[in-house]
């Protein structure tokens, strides 16, 4: 009997291991823990009126996974946050946003298998504001950056460098017909400068006419030369420092450049006329600060240059911490950019707007803004246009175009574009723009 009982219990015992090796298993439920990480720094890039692209930066620790679009509680979109090859992770959310609507986001990041961080994104307002219609009149591959292009004196044309397949090649760009044409010179190093509208100042090379003998002990002296498309000749205009020098605007048919300055040691402001020169000591005269930038003023350390008889005189009484930008002869606007540093020791950028010496307009000071101003202006009314490109922030600020009215000090958002490298604008005076942007040339006019 016993015999049976133990043979009995063995196929018991078996038959159980058995069922048990059948069992289906189930993964055991780990309980996410969800924090509250407060605010978030954030870009938003209106791209239409229902389309909005929002942007973070990563973090190795905590990078978004996950926006969700929402009004108070309710749930409207929800949309992964991924790679965009710029650098930053980036959502675009298609919802038909209505206006003056207030929104709000939840954005999430994961942590290892068991956190999720949650941040938060209030008021945000959608406006997608479009006031100007772009066309891409050239191409470029290497955008040379604000030495690679210039206006001729008569703003006829506009000379560009670009880089492509490691060939500098420079064109002229017809701005009444928007014609392209090669420039044929070598102008690899040199800095665009327009003489006219079919002339450039150059380093020279071994057909430059009448280059007079000189010696370069130092090793970076150049010939600067005057180049002419219609005759495809260059003449000599002066002895120049390739590597630590400047070289102005052709401003009143004058330029202003360093000579070599371990050798001559001087800065000349030259009369393209006829060549003639005034002389400034490296002793006297920081050639770091010959301005290379203004079109509208020969500027040394935020002085205007007379080139008549080569004196300095100040518009404006500046700190060390401001530069002036440049003077709008039309209406006598003077443009001031300012740096400061915030309570948390960052670097911050504002700008003021003077007129005859009296402080017209005191912007904010705001980190990682970039408020860029045309080279030729064109205010009407006391409007002012300008581009501004703003950082990421805990709050939403739209890059693009503004007007500030000088009058009233309303600053408004006319044009939605966002571009991290600032495009350098030429205002025309029936409201169009010709914008160099790091990927072509282009002309603005206003949409219908």
């Amino acid at each position: 009997m016993k015999k049976y009982l133990r043979l009995i219990a063995v196929v018991l015992f078996i038959s159980a291991c058995s069922k048990q090796d059948n069992l289906p298993t189930f993964p055991v439920s780990i309980k996410s823990v969800v924090k509250d990480a407060g605010l978030i720094k954030f870009k938003a890039i209106p791209l239409a009126d229902n389309q909005l692209k929002m942007s973070f930066m990563k973090d190795d620790n905590k990078t978004p996974a996950k926006i969700v679009l929402k009004v108070d509680t309710t749930t409207l979109a929800t949309m992964p946050v991924t790679d965009d090859g710029a650098g930053y992770v980036s959502a675009t959310i298609n919802y038909a946003f209505k206006p003056g609507q207030t929104y709000n986001f939840l954005v999430q990041s994961s942590v290892g298998k068991d956190t999720t961080y949650v941040y938060k994104i209030p008021a945000y307002t959608h406006a997608y504001i479009k006031k100007y219609n772009y066309q891409k009149i050239l191409p470029l591959k290497y955008n040379q950056g604000p030495q690679g292009f210039d206006l001729s004196p008569s703003r006829r044309y506009m000379f560009i460098q670009d880089d492509i397949n490691n060939v500098i090649q420079t064109s002229r760009i017809d701005l009444q017909t928007l014609a392209v044409d090669k420039v044929n010179f070598d102008l690899t190093g040199s800095p665009i400068r327009a003489v006219s509208d079919h002339e450039l100042l150059a380093f020279g090379n071994k057909s430059t006419l009448n280059v007079p003998a000189y010696t370069d002990p130092g090793n970076e002296a150049d010939v600067l030369a005057r180049y002419d498309m219609n005759t495809n000749q260059s003449s000599f205009v002066d002895i120049v420092s390739r590597s630590y020098g400047r070289i102005s605007r052709v401003i009143n048919n004058h330029v202003m450049v360093t000579n070599p300055i371990f050798s001559a040691k001087t800065a000349s402001l030259i009369d393209l006329s006829n060549l003639s020169d005034i002389k400034y000591s490296l002793n006297d005269v920081d050639f770091r600060f010959i301005d290379q930038y203004s079109f509208g003023h020969l500027l040394y350390k935020s002085m205007v240059v007379n080139t008549t008889n080569g004196s300095f005189s100040t518009p404006i009484n500046l700190n060390d911490d401001s530069g002036l930008l440049d003077i709008d002869d039309a209406t006598g606007y003077a443009f001031v950019t300012s740096i400061q540093k915030s309570a948390n020791n960052d670097l911050t950028t504002g700008f003021t707007i003077y007129k005859n010496k009296t402080l017209i307009y005191q912007s904010d000071f705001k980190y990682a803004r970039s408020s860029s101003f045309p080279i030729i202006y064109n205010i009407k009314n006391d409007v002012v246009t300008f581009y501004q490109y703003f950082g990421f922030d805990t709050q939403a600020n739209i890059d693009g175009y503004y007007t500030l009215n000088l009058k009233t000090k309303e600053l408004k958002l006319i044009d939605a574009n966002s571009s991290s490298y600032v495009g350098t604008d030429y205002q025309l005076k029936d409201g169009s723009v010709f914008s160099v942007r790091l990927d072509g040339v282009y002309k603005l006019t206003a949409a219908n």
